[in-house]
């Protein structure tokens, strides 16, 4: 079903500290994800919008911006869903806000990729593979690192220690194969340090995930393996 209707189009950036504001009209079919609109805007009108996106299928992360005030997937968000919850007829878009801006809504994620290997987020040796884990390793590994967890998180500022919900979604599949001694105490402190003593458990992440991935799940299973074994065994000392 084709539904059109003039829908007003506001695109904010940010550039050498100061906010710009552009705004278009657009009148043609609703029907059709954010990331299409971007596009059609492009062909329509005598301007660039710069925006990142690679597989249009949900399933890379790279066009997550805030459609909204929500940080969302663009290519799996329907303009006609986003103004049926907005009075006003129009769609706001924007970069996530706590990453650096490239150009009008691309960022530049390299900060989790970097903090991924501050973190050594990898196995030296064999996994030890556990049949009654596959299926919540599996759920994990899903994740896109798009960043909208981290836009979404009180306490994430890309500046301090804290390196978001990223961090034990990828922990929880790493020690749970891990066969290292040292390694998985290595792993128990990076969690405790630049995860545990910063959060506060406001679990948007979960919400706002576009995998869907348990985040809830995979804090617990981290704080299970990094503090409160540790706690039992010196409550039992």
């Amino acid at each position: 079903m084709v539904i059109m209707e003039t829908l007003k189009v506001i695109i904010k950036t940010r550039e050498n500290d100061e906010e710009i504001i552009r705004e278009f009209e657009y009148a043609d079919d609703l029907n059709i994800p954010v990331t299409t609109l971007l596009e059609r805007i492009n062909h329509t009108h005598d301007t660039k919008i710069h925006y990142s996106s690679s597989c249009l299928q949900g399933l890379c992360g790279s066009c997550a911006m805030l459609i909204n005030g929500w940080p969302k997937l663009a290519c799996k968000t329907f303009v006609n869903k986003e103004v049926m919850t907005n009075y006003f007829h129009q769609i706001t878009i924007e970069p996530l806000s706590k990453f650096p801006i490239v150009k009008d809504l691309i960022i530049d994620r390299s900060m989790i990729y970097e903090n991924m290997k501050k973190a050594q987020q990898w196995l030296d040796e064999n996994a030890k593979i556990n049949p009654d884990n596959i299926q919540f390793e599996y759920e994990v590994s899903q994740c896109l690192m798009c960043g909208c967890c981290l836009e979404s998180c009180p306490n994430y500022n890309g500046e301090d220690n804290f390196m978001g919900v990223i961090l034990p979604v990828s922990s929880s599949k790493v020690t749970a194969q891990e066969t290292s001694k040292e390694k998985l105490k290595l792993h128990r402190q990076i969690h405790k340090k630049h995860f545990y003593n910063n959060c506060v458990k406001s679990l948007v992440c979960e919400d706002v995930c576009p995998m869907e991935i348990p985040t809830q799940r995979a804090i617990s299973r981290m704080n299970q393996t990094s503090v409160w074994s540790l706690y039992h065994l010196l409550k039992r000392g």
